[in-house]
């Protein structure tokens, strides 16, 4: 006896994994398109940003170049001023009878010249200029490191 081909047909469930199939595929293509879109605008948006914070470089390196060649012209203008005072100053501290200038012998708020006092003085004034702008001095960074090596310690122990 001869063989007998049986043809099945196929089940409703193959035939609907087999349509899908091309359906996913190109819902899987889709989202691929939208990442690669997504991806590419971003590389765009990027550059340009970058563009951006170039050409601000750029122009605040023009406006510096500008403001600094004014500045060199007013203090061109400026300076024969600072000359002369300079000179008058010169003139007001030379000595009269030939005697030479003695720092010791300059005296300020009735005393004699002190260079600590001075020293002093000068520290107190730049510890007020500080606190009016809100900053503190460098002794007050110091005691303030001491402080947090200390509460670190006590942390770490």
């Amino acid at each position: 006896m001869a063989a007998r081909k049986t043809t099945t047909k196929p089940a409703a469930h193959d035939v609907a994994d087999v349509e899908a199939k091309p359906a996913k595929k190109a819902e899987k293509a889709g989202i691929k398109a939208q990442i690669t879109n997504a991806i590419e605008q971003s590389r765009e948006e990027s550059r340009e940003r970058m563009l951006a914070g170039l050409g601000l470089i750029a122009r605040a390196r023009q406006q510096r170049e500008e403001r600094m060649a004014e500045l060199v012209e007013e203090g061109k203008r400026f300076e024969p001023k600072v000359k002369q005072a300079i000179e008058d100053l010169k003139t007001k501290l030379q000595p009269k009878d030939g005697v030479k200038f003695d720092l010791k012998k300059l005296k300020l708020d009735g005393k004699a010249f002190d260079r600590e006092a001075m020293k002093s003085r000068f520290e107190e004034r730049m510890t007020e200029a500080l606190h009016r702008l809100g900053l503190p001095t460098r002794k007050e960074v110091d005691a303030l490191s001491k402080k947090v090596e200390k509460l670190a310690e006590l942390q770490r122990a």
